[in-house]
């Protein structure tokens, strides 16, 4: 029986967190509504806090555009982008709040 590596394990369940992202958005970037071959999931909040890092609900689906590069972008605006999480995705927003105000997240 082969050992799968930390980092084989990691790819692994990025890559499953990521599909159940795209899958519950409807494979569509949730900002412009378009379906796009350059849609990219978005950790909210940096995939560095590991009580998150797995979370569907600290995904969004992207396009490019929204994701890395446009002046709005989640990346490059990171104001714009609360402020619209907030407006649009309400339940998701005070998830993410909730569990960012509950001790021990780093």
């Amino acid at each position: 029986m082969k050992i799968k590596s930390k980092k084989w394990i990691e790819r692994k369940k990025l890559k499953e967190w990521r599909e159940a992202c795209l899958k519950r958005d409807n494979h569509q970037c949730q900002i412009s509504k378009k379906k796009s071959d350059r849609l990219q999931v978005h950790h909210i909040i940096p995939r560095q806090v590991k009580e998150l890092k797995y979370d569907i609900m600290n995904g969004i689906t992207l396009n490019f555009y929204y994701h890395k590069v446009g002046k709005e972008s989640a990346h490059n605006n990171a104001l714009f982008f609360a402020s619209w999480l907030r407006k649009n995705k309400p339940k998701q927003y005070k998830y993410l709040m909730k569990k960012l105000s509950k001790g021990g997240i780093e």
